[in-house]
């Protein structure tokens, strides 16, 4: 591969799809090697994020909280949406093109004959732009897993689990101990440790012993509740490293939409209170950071006739939270669903949490080796729904359109079932809008 180094990005992208016989492989052993070859080290402040929802949430607030502090922040994240940019962010914006096929580069130089996965190639390429671009404090978030994510080389100085749930079993282990126990696998010998989890399972805790974490968890250390008369939350923790003024701080609102995010932000809290005196962050930071975080398709409503709803549910729980969302915020017409959802999740926790709320199905094709066909969806749509109807098309905005044509204004949409599938539909938006 003599010509790399005229890469644009898509071709860097295509090129690191390919690079590696499998798409996922779960060991830090090449990822390590290759990022002693970059000489790499970290930033003076480190969180990472493992859970099977809440991540992407907890790394908006958390990044925004930091950066109104006065810190220079690195945000990496995954899946994107719409760019690959949106994974690698420093100072809350992404990175340029150039940036990110310069790191690839040095990368593809670097790694020699050692075979790198997609993910694997991304997550060294954010932690060599952090570095290179000085960052005061990074913020994680871990793909799938935890113990053997490719995040996992870069020691913290706090971790957090956000929630534990049934996805990606084929990797992570089939119940949500075993689950439990590879997410965190994040712990660091001697750091801190935070779980959001209401009611975690046992290897949590049990891991954090063993590698001698202090773990603060929800519901024992700490607490959101709703304040009296008001929609704001009140943080409330009593453990001995949690300073005396911030044992209790009111007036907070959680930025996104979705009862869960009261947990995510329980979460946070208690990540920012540990960390005061390694941060400096002050209870100013904080309202003004919550007040400007900004994260999409998270509960989003993008436009009110017919009301129009983002959310890129795509497992069990997340798709209990859209279903207690929708239920929440009903609706005096019909509610069209559009749906594009990858062959390897499990489909029928996922409708069965929100059906209740549908009325009429779009279902959409999702490209790629994960992928399946709208026909093969609705095979399996109809296996657990028997009764239902739906409408196949060969991709998401498609799938968008016809429901859009079809709905009236006192109707509503909603799009969920994947990254892939609101990220289409999110870039033929911003096509449209260009076009008008």
């Amino acid at each position: 591969m003599s010509d790399y180094h005229g890469f644009d990005l898509e071709q860097w992208l295509d090129h690191i799809q390919n690079q590696h016989w499998r798409s996922i492989e779960l060991t830090l052993d090449r990822v390590s090697e290759v990022w002693q070859r970059l000489q790499g080290d970290k930033a003076p402040f480190v969180i990472t994020i493992a859970g099977t929802n809440g991540k992407g949430s907890c790394v908006a607030m958390l990044e925004s909280i930091l950066r109104h502090s006065g810190q220079r922040t690195g945000s990496y994240t995954s899946p994107h949406l719409v760019r690959y940019n949106e994974r690698v962010c420093v100072d809350g914006q992404p990175v340029s093109d150039e940036v990110i096929c310069a790191a690839f580069r040095q990368i593809e130089s670097a790694r020699a004959e050692i075979p790198l996965t997609y993910f694997e190639f991304g997550t060294l390429s954010a932690l060599l732009i952090f570095m290179q671009h000085g960052v005061d404090a990074w913020v994680l978030e871990t793909g799938m897993g935890g113990r053997l994510d490719a995040v996992n080389i870069i020691d913290n100085d706090v971790a957090l689990i956000t929630s534990i749930g049934l996805d990606h079993e084929q990797w992570l282990g089939s119940d949500r101990e075993e689950i439990g126990r590879e997410k965190s696998g994040v712990f660091k010998s001697g750091a801190l440790a935070v779980c959001a989890d209401p009611a975690p399972p046992a290897s949590v805790a049990e891991t954090a012993l063993k590698k001698n974490t202090t773990l603060l968890q929800l519901g024992a250390d700490f607490q959101l509740t709703e304040s009296d008369g008001s929609e704001d939350y009140r943080w409330l923790s009593r453990h001995p490293l949690v300073a005396g003024d911030w044992q209790q701080v009111g007036g907070l609102k959680p930025p996104f939409s979705g009862q869960h995010q009261a947990q995510n932000l329980s979460g946070v809290m208690a990540v920012i209170a540990l960390t005061r005196h390694m941060t400096g962050i002050q209870l100013d930071h904080v309202y003004a950071g919550l007040s400007a975080t900004r994260i999409a398709a998270r509960c989003e409503i993008i436009a009110d006739s017919p009301k129009t709803i983002l959310d890129v549910a795509h497992n069990a729980d997340s798709a209990d939270e859209l279903g207690k969302f929708l239920t929440a915020h009903p609706v005096s017409g019909r509610t069209y669903a559009v749906l594009g959802v990858l062959k390897d999740k499990e489909l029928t926790p996922i409708l069965q949490n929100v059906a209740g709320s549908i009325d009429q199905w779009f279902l959409a094709t999702l490209e790629g080796e994960r992928g399946q066909t709208a026909d093969q969806l609705g095979q399996r749509l109809q296996d657990v729904l028997p009764a239902v109807k739906y409408k196949g098309f060969s991709h998401p905005a498609a799938a968008y359109v016809a429901a859009r044509e079809e709905a009236n204004a006192e109707d509503r949409i909603v799009i969920f079932g994947s990254f892939y599938t609101v990220g289409d539909i999110i870039a033929f938006l911003e096509q449209e809008s260009n076009l008008s």
